[in-house]
């Protein structure tokens, strides 16, 4: 492994750790992202009830899933950039690191945070409203790679809001156009999952999607970061 790729990788590593040992002081991220999903998931089952057991209402399930961890992302996501901005480390951070191990370190602690809530949130939806699973190794590829693409383009949004004022609603608008395909493909292969139906071109589609935001991020961050 030449020198160029170990440093790469320490820098990297280095930048995921950090930002932990900060979310483990703080827990901002954690309790709002855990208390959102929670307190939605809580007030979809009271409203709706175990309406997994409808066949008609069986090809909905999947929608609310989806638009419940994506609501919690962008309610605590947004701030991964901001606590380097409020204290005035940006610049250190600028000199201190490349761009491309920055951002791929942000991006791997996104990532750990929404798997966490999709293994809190995804067994207590489905034995809440009664959600069948025809597949379960389907569905768990499918939050997999719905997570993983939740966590790079919600990496790369929140670096283009972070010196903004309005960040949370600027963060909804910019998500909205780069997460919705990601969101369409999801469904569908969640769909898939539940009612044993034919789903394998959308898990390759999500797989392309995930490919095409990881090669947007790594190009567009540096720009972003070092405007």
């Amino acid at each position: 492994m030449s020198r160029r790729i170990s440093i790469w990788i320490a820098e990297t590593a280095t930048i995921f750790r950090k930002e932990w040992r900060l979310e483990l002081r703080t827990r901002y991220a954690l309790n709002t992202i855990a208390l959102f999903a929670f307190t939605t998931l809580v007030v979809v089952s009271m409203t709706l009830g175990p309406v997994g057991a409808s066949e008609e209402a069986r090809p909905f399930l999947p929608v609310l899933l989806w638009l419940i961890l994506l609501f919690a992302a962008s309610a605590g996501l947004p701030r991964t950039f901001v606590h380097e901005e409020e204290a005035k480390t940006a610049i250190a951070l600028r000199l201190s690191a490349h761009p491309s191990s920055l951002f791929c370190g942000k991006a791997l602690y996104n990532l750990t945070l929404i798997l966490a809530l999709e293994l809190l949130i995804a067994p207590l939806y489905v034995a809440m409203l009664q959600m069948p699973i025809a597949s379960a190794a389907r569905l768990g590829l499918t939050l997999l790679a719905g997570g993983y693409g939740l966590a790079i383009g919600s990496t790369l949004i929140a670096a283009m809001v972070a010196q903004a004022r309005a960040r949370g609603p600027l963060f909804a608008v910019l998500a909205f156009p780069i997460l919705l395909p990601l969101l369409k493909f999801a469904v569908e292969a969640t769909i898939g999952a539940v009612t044993d139906e034919p789903a394998q071109a959308f898990l390759s589609l999500i797989a392309t999607y995930d490919a095409m935001l990881t090669i947007a991020g790594l190009m567009l961050f540096p720009a972003i970061w070092n405007p």
